[in-house]
């Protein structure tokens, strides 16, 4: 009879001693850059198919480097779709990021996606990484995913605002998070052509107070970007303000800063 070996999830490991995990969003679907990103210090990442071009086979190559690097691997799927999800529960994702959640409705469609049965219909095979390609401990792998595999839906939406205590009523306390997309609600807010986006719009104040507060009181840590800069200053004001998962801007971000300075200091 096969063992199911279970890969501590860092993100949950960190949060239970009361301290604040470091993550890092990967566009670039390099190995090299998740490897130095795991050797630095960090403690996960997440792999994004929304805004880079990763297909469902690069993402399980990235799951096995970021594994090997000591990182929990995190991914945010493109869009709310079963197939998706069901790929990144099998492939080994700590988590799965699902964009745009706007009603409780959409949160349950994902949840469903993303369990075993009996808290959701994630559909069985025997032959998939997650339980190592192996059906011999196939109750402890649903067992140990159902509480270890991370649902984060992203609230980034006016009506995901407005819904909030409904979406976060649906998730489990000590496995679960919440991702707050302030960037997506300000360029939402456009209202006319030529129009600049306000990044510190006095609604984006409100829209999170809101969502941090619930979180609080339902215990559901916030995953929360260093915002408007990635640097330690706007760091640790996230944190102050609640977040409980900080997360840095993509590397291609860090790379494209680093290549302008140098123009800058050469050329300016």
């Amino acid at each position: 009879m096969g063992t199911f070996i279970h890969k501590p999830n860092k993100i949950l490991e960190v949060l239970k001693k009361g301290e604040v995990p470091l993550g890092m969003q990967m566009y670039s679907h390099d190995p090299d850059l998740i490897e130095i990103v795991g050797y630095a210090g960090f403690d996960y990442v997440k792999i994004d198919m929304e805004h880079s071009r990763v297909n469902p086979e690069t993402m399980v190559m990235l799951i096995r480097t970021a594994e090997a690097a000591g990182l929990t691997p995190l991914v945010r799927v493109g869009e709310n779709n079963r197939l998706l999800i069901r790929s990144c529960v099998e492939s080994g994702a700590k988590g799965v990021v699902v964009p745009h959640i706007k009603t409780a409705t959409e949160a349950k469609t994902a949840l469903d996606a993303l369990r075993y049965p009996p808290e959701g219909t994630c559909g069985m095979c025997p032959a998939i990484r997650g339980s190592y390609y192996s059906q011999d401990a196939w109750e402890e792998y649903m067992a140990y995913s159902n509480e270890n595999v991370m649902f984060i839906p992203l609230i980034e939406d006016v009506e995901g605002i407005d819904n909030a205590e409904e979406i976060l009523s649906l998730l489990k306390p000590g496995t679960d998070a919440v991702g707050l997309g302030l960037g997506d609600i300000a360029n939402s807010l456009l209202s006319k052509k030529g129009e600049k986006v306000q990044w510190q719009h006095p609604y984006l104040a409100e829209a999170g107070a809101k969502v941090l507060g619930l979180a609080k009181k339902m215990n559901i840590p916030v995953m929360g970007m260093a915002w408007p800069k990635a640097d330690a200053a706007s760091a640790k004001a996230v944190i102050a303000s609640g977040t409980k998962i900080l997360l840095f801007f993509p590397d291609t971000h860090f790379w494209a800063e680093m290549c302008r300075n140098i123009i800058k200091e050469m050329r300016g």
